[in-house]
């Protein structure tokens, strides 16, 4: 199984981000018979978009065929075109990206059938973007 994690930094120590469309990196786990097995970080080219960043993070996950995020909020599209590519959506509640992980193999992160009520206006005002 393949999992994304939004985060602030490049590293499984680095702290999750509250955003998904618009956090700095997604650190890409390969978990295996409960084990993290390999993890990889992408820059998210999406985070200084005007707009669409979510839709854009979105596509980034679908191509990188995981099969599950983690992440504190989720705008509507984004939560929408992740749904249609069956990728499962959970709320990070760990200190760290592995934490998440770790969380996450344990079954103890909830799984969202809802967008959060922060989206992309909100995550463009608390960068400065307004």
């Amino acid at each position: 199984m393949k999992i994304a994690v939004s985060s602030t930094k490049n590293s499984i120590e680095s702290q999750p981000s509250p955003f998904f469309g618009r956090c700095d990196y997604f650190i890409i786990l390969d978990i295996e018979n409960n084990e993290i097995k390999n993890t990889k970080a992408i820059k998210n080219d999406a985070v200084m978009q005007p707009g669409g960043a979510g839709v854009m993070s979105a596509q980034t996950m679908g191509n990188e065929k995981v099969d599950a995020v983690i992440s504190n909020s989720f705008g509507p599209r984004a939560f929408d075109i992740l749904s249609q590519l069956n990728i499962k959506k959970y709320k990070s509640k760990g200190k760290t990206v592995k934490e998440d992980a770790e969380l996450f193999i344990k079954g103890e992160l909830e799984e969202l059938k809802s967008p959060g009520m922060m989206g992309v206006a909100k995550g463009r005002f608390r960068r400065g973007f307004n």
